[in-house]
């Protein structure tokens, strides 16, 4: 068999021709580092379920956040999150004619360490962390004939776990998805009883500005 040769033209055309793809691949991966990013998510919550809250409904959640790429494999992130859920009135709130639901509002800070997969114009990552939250629950109705409400709170630290890809539609700007699920517990005896988790999971549409 004879060997194959190709004509040293046509491969230095070949390399030329690959030489911006590279260079944008590189100039991309080179940029995520040492920069800061700020940005943040809105989406959607889905509440854990509890024995004590059954029929629970989740509402809204967003986010913003600040961070640090301190290598294009790593970054460190803090986030301010709130997010609303509500339940049926337990019987144990003592209220005559109270709402028929009750609301559970949480919000807080909390800190991740996020590791990235960076590709060409895509940043796939996945994330831990821990933060204080609070949550208060809220209801309103009647004491005998005077009206009145009921607000509690309670504060805990929580833990998370995020997965993640961020879409560069520009050198500083990106958008992408986020999903988030979130452990908090929460104690508003004698209102409910025991422990109850107002944690969850998270899907968020975001938006960062890298610089």
């Amino acid at each position: 068999m004879s060997p194959i040769h190709i004509p040293f033209s046509r491969l230095l055309a070949v390399c030329l021709f690959c030489l911006p793809a590279a260079a944008t691949a590189q100039v991309f991966g080179e940029s995520r580092a040492g920069s800061w990013y700020i940005g943040g998510g809105l989406g959607g919550f889905s509440e854990e379920s509890n024995s004590q809250l059954s029929g629970a409904n989740g509402k809204g959640a967003g986010f913003f956040g600040v961070g640090f790429r301190a290598s294009p494999y790593v970054a460190v992130e803090i986030d301010l999150i709130g997010w609303r859920q509500d339940f049926p009135t337990p019987g144990t709130i003592p209220l005559t004619a109270a709402d028929a639901r009750t609301d559970l509002n949480t919000g807080g800070l909390g800190g991740v360490v996020k590791v990235y997969a960076p590709l060409d114009r895509v940043d796939l990552y996945a994330g831990a962390g821990l933060g204080l939250y609070s949550t208060t629950l809220k209801v309103s109705g009647t004491a005998g004939i005077f009206p009145t409400k009921i607000e509690e709170s309670d504060d805990d630290v929580g833990y998370q776990l995020l997965l993640g890809a961020d879409v560069y539609v520009s050198r500083s700007i990106t958008v992408g998805l986020e999903y988030r699920w979130l452990k908090l517990d929460a104690n508003f005896e004698p209102f409910v009883a025991g422990n109850i988790d107002v944690g969850g999971q998270f899907l968020f549409a975001t938006v960062r500005g890298h610089f």
